[in-house]
């Protein structure tokens, strides 16, 4: 018998993160690294109740079969599990919760099993998006950090009470309205590490730079999520030196593989093309799969 609840606390995340390591070690792909859980739920859902954006299904001995994940602010929404019955359910509690005229999410590329029931339910790609790109790079080899300008310098976060030195970069990397407050309580959340918040520091103290590493040790598998430049420190070769720094730490900790996640080159040709300067290729790409519906 399989039933449904909302979110509650951190157990609840480790295990989630848990099952989504799990059923990656099976089928190599198509699953959330284990880092993407906690920053879609709690950076990408600041200011909001996790218990209402979060949802598990569990079957009669409370193991996991699935789990939903829901951003009303833009109807997106993110959705796991290897049964078709719980895809279904979860499916149905998604177009309940989100009331957006359009709804979308990510799939992998060419996985038939998603496909078949997203296209049932009257999902299709979206024909004006174009695909993300899942790019791997090895750690077998971590290169020398290239030098930094005079006076920069890279070392990871100290604590919550940077939190506005860290809401600085990340407002001006991406573009956003983030305050102190809510980077803060993304700090406090289950699932972060200050240790694997990655900084580079200007000489007037700014933070010029900042990237948030994850760790996945079931599949040694590390995960850059986000990466980001402020806009008065670009092309200074900064996010560079500080992924290398970064993947250094990732091996040092056991990780063999190193995954990031960007747009299609069109899209934001700069970050293409620091990737793969780093050595990373894809390893498959994620389309958007979307349905529109009445308002």
């Amino acid at each position: 018998m399989t039933h449904s609840r909302a979110y509650q606390h951190a157990g609840d995340l480790l295990r989630l993160q848990r099952y989504s390591a799990e059923r990656f070690a099976l089928d190599a792909g198509g699953w959330l690294h284990p880092g993407d859980i906690p920053h879609r739920l709690f950076n990408g859902g600041r200011g909001q109740n996790p218990a209402d954006l979060l949802r598990l299904w569990e079957d009669e001995v409370g193991e996991i079969l699935g789990w939903a994940l829901v951003n009303p602010r833009n109807g997106s929404f993110d959705v796991q599990s290897h049964d078709d019955a719980v895809l279904h359910k979860a499916l149905t509690w998604i177009e309940t919760k989100l009331v957006n005229a359009h709804i979308e999410t990510e799939l992998r590329e060419g996985d038939s099993f998603f496909e078949t029931i997203f296209t049932d339910r009257g999902f299709a790609p979206n024909p004006r998006a174009l695909p993300y790109h899942v790019l791997s790079r090895a750690l077998d080899h971590v290169p020398p950090v290239p030098a930094l300008p005079p006076g920069f310098s890279i070392r990871t976060a100290a604590g919550v009470h940077e939190a506005a030195a860290l809401a600085a970069v990340h407002a001006s990397a991406f573009n956003s309205n983030g305050t102190a407050e809510q980077y803060a309580r993304v700090m406090e959340s289950p699932g972060y590490a200050a240790e694997r918040e990655f900084v580079v520091v200007a000489p007037d103290g700014r933070f010029a730079a900042m990237t948030v590493t994850w760790h996945d040790a079931l599949n040694r598998l590390g995960y850059f999520e986000p990466v980001g430049t402020h806009a008065d420190f670009r092309r200074l070769g900064l996010a560079r030196a500080m992924m290398i720094h970064a993947m250094g730490a990732m091996r040092a900790a056991g990780m063999g593989h190193a995954w990031v996640v960007h747009e299609a080159a069109e899209e934001n040709p700069a970050s293409a093309a620091l990737y793969a300067s780093l050595g990373f290729t894809t390893q498959y790409r994620t389309l958007l799969w979307a349905k529109d519906r009445k308002a």
